[in-house]
């Protein structure tokens, strides 16, 4: 058997971090107006921080984050009542699908401030303190953990393709007022990989949810059950190819990931009250 090799294409691409900080910034501080020629990721940990760019003016609190775009003039500065800690990581990226985020503050669920935090720890294996102090030249490491550089790319593009990702889902969601539960991302799920086993809590655990929702959620928006929908996709599909002389039943079967022909057999059956073979005859008859 002769396997192809896919190659897998990549929608965004971190090329390279500038710098990585954890910053504890004193009451009043202040920087003055700069722009750079990458990205600045900028997530307040810790109390709130003034922020005026080309895209946004105003406060950024707690838990929130703001990216500044590359070539954007901005600053920051802190209030008298305030000693906020903040992360800032600037870094290169081929992707303008993240500007979206230098409009407004956006808030970070718990799973990914933690993804954050990861980001973070792994710059601490590849690059050299000072973290507090602003440094324009961070140094490298001598002596890494295996593959620290890869995994700070890899995790930092992660957490930005998981961004984009339910950025563009809420969007959708806005203007087609989907449920809260993203019912639709569920279906979507189901539709594009229904040849394969798929249960109720497997779901459960992809969607972060439980089974009394995912079925009282999915009959709501599809007005079948997951498995009447599975079930008909799979039925339309071997009509289709039980009329098409080119298939055999035991190819059919195979394709459609039943165990045996005898389980295809029965699911058909119990579908359409006919065998495969008696749907194709008549089929067959229908048409002379």
């Amino acid at each position: 058997m002769n396997y192809i090799m896919k190659k897998l294409s990549d929608a965004i691409t971190v090329t390279g971090i500038v710098n990585l900080h954890f910053f504890e910034f004193k009451k009043d501080f202040s920087t003055k107006n700069e722009k750079h020629p990458f990205y600045e990721l900028l997530f307040v940990n810790k109390g709130k921080i003034h922020v005026s760019s080309d895209d946004y003016t105003g406060v950024v609190s707690k838990n929130e984050m703001i990216i500044h775009r590359a070539n954007t003039l901005h600053s920051l500065s802190c209030e008298s009542d305030s000693e906020p800690s903040v992360i800032i990581i600037g870094f290169g990226c081929n992707s303008s699908a993240i500007n979206c985020f230098s409009k407004a503050p956006l808030i970070l669920g718990e799973s990914k401030i933690k993804k954050l935090a990861e980001i973070v720890k792994e710059g601490r294996n590849v690059f050299a303190p000072p973290y507090n102090v602003p440094v324009y030249d961070m140094k490298k490491k001598r002596n890494q953990l295996f593959a620290s550089e890869q995994m700070l790319k890899i995790l930092l593009e992660y957490f930005l393709i998981k961004l984009i990702r339910e950025h563009d889902f809420n969007e959708k969601a806005e203007d087609g007022n989907e449920s809260p539960l993203l019912i639709n991302e569920i279906i979507t799920y189901v539709n594009d990989n229904f040849l394969e086993r798929i249960t109720i809590d497997e779901l459960a655990f992809l969607f972060k949810t439980n089974r009394a929702t995912i079925c009282k959620e999915f009959k709501l928006n599809t007005g079948k059950t997951v498995v009447e929908f599975i079930n008909d996709k799979k039925f339309d599909i071997a009509k289709t190819k039980i009329l098409s002389s080119s298939y055999t039943f035991t190819k059919i079967a195979e394709e459609l990931n039943f165990e045996s022909i005898h389980y295809f057999t029965r699911f058909f059956k119990k579908m359409s009250g006919m065998t495969p073979k008696e749907f194709r005859g008549k089929e067959k008859f229908a048409n002379k």
